[in-house]
């Protein structure tokens, strides 16, 4: 396999999954429109309450742990269970998120629009070295990297 692609596979691997082109588009837009709603919601750039914002991304978190607390086969501690059902109390202080708190709910969607993205470049049959090397070229020509940034493979 060549250097490039290897290096994007340490950060985004190969999952095992089979999904069809059709299908990890729609994972993609899913995925970008969970960050478009982070970046919109949170940010109140849409009008909707900040309480009731962060109150639903509090229950898509604790979705995700309660998945992780849930798989087959496995006892779940009852502290675990005792701290998702305390995170479900309502708080005054839910509304006030710090902004870089808000930049790692960002980050955390970003994160998987860019797997997402990956995903779907593993998909097609072509040469993946080849093309990353072109678009860094085409970066670079634009103006938006430094030539000395480039990384010479």
């Amino acid at each position: 396999m060549a250097e490039l692609v290897k290096q994007l596979e340490k950060v985004f691997p190969r999952l095992a999954l089979t999904p069809t082109i059709e299908s990890t588009m729609i994972k993609l837009v899913e995925e970008a429109g969970e960050l478009a709603e982070i970046c919109g919601k949170v940010r109140q750039l849409n009008g909707e309450e900040r309480q009731t914002v962060v109150r639903k991304l509090r229950a898509r978190e604790l979705t995700r742990l309660l998945e992780r607390l849930l798989e087959p086969g496995k006892a779940v501690p009852a502290s675990d269970l005792a701290s998702c059902l305390a995170a479900l109390q309502p708080d005054e202080v839910e509304a006030q998120l710090a902004p870089k708190e808000i930049d790692k709910l960002i980050a955390r969607e970003l994160l998987d629009v860019m797997q997402t993205c990956a995903t779907f470049m593993y998909q097609l049959d072509v040469d993946l070295d080849s093309l990353i090397a072109e678009h860094r070229e085409k970066l670079t020509f634009r103006g938006y990297l430094a030539s000395n940034s480039v990384e010479r493979q």
